[in-house]
């Protein structure tokens, strides 16, 4: 399990860190962002908003998917260099993890330091396993969460607002972009 997410990591994004927040930056040519209420709402107010949240995550894991294993990527926050599990709430819906990574985020202050430690759980996707997961993103009670799936080449981060994809080209990329204009930031950026 691991070792296939690493494999596709180290071969596909080389020495890039996995930060879920930097994939637009570094993977401009194949990222994508779309917002997942209507006019970039960020946050759903009642149960059709949650729906629609829901909708529009999983109409794009299935499009990019289908039926499909995924690793979904749980950061955990801490002062230690020693991995601990992920938050409660993320354990009680991946009761297994395994740690993959720590990554050590860089202060100003010497003295302090604090690591993000990514814990991965294997998912068998098929539409609607992950909807617990996307409502606490969306209510931003979990975050820098990302989803990979290495046979497709397919990297999917939910945040409270929309998502961030990056997929295996260009051209994957703007036939996404075609299919859900109406999902598309207004920014010229793509924000």
């Amino acid at each position: 399990m691991i070792k296939d997410l690493t494999e596709f990591w180290e071969t596909e994004f080389k020495s890039f860190v996995p930060e879920a927040h930097n994939l637009k930056h570094e993977f401009s040519d194949r990222w994508v962002r779309f917002h997942y209420l209507p006019e970039s709402k960020r946050y759903p107010q009642n149960e059709q908003e949650y729906i629609e949240v829901l909708r529009r995550y999983n109409t794009l894991l299935n499009e990019l998917l289908g039926k499909n294993e995924v690793f979904v990527i749980l950061p955990e926050y801490s002062e230690s260099k020693t991995p601990t599990k992920p938050s409660s709430e993320l354990t009680t819906l991946f009761p297994i993890t395994k740690p993959w990574r720590s990554v050590e985020q860089h202060e100003d202050d010497d003295d302090y330091k604090l690591y993000w430690h990514l814990h991965v759980s294997e998912v068998n996707y098929s539409g609607s396993e992950l909807d617990s997961l996307f409502r606490l993103v969306a209510h931003d009670e979990a975050s820098n969460i990302i989803i990979v799936n290495p046979n497709k080449g397919v990297i999917f981060h939910p945040y409270d607002g929309g998502a961030d994809i990056v997929l295996a080209s260009t051209r994957q990329r703007d036939q996404l972009k075609d299919r859900h204009p109406g999902w598309l930031p207004s920014h010229s950026e793509g924000f």
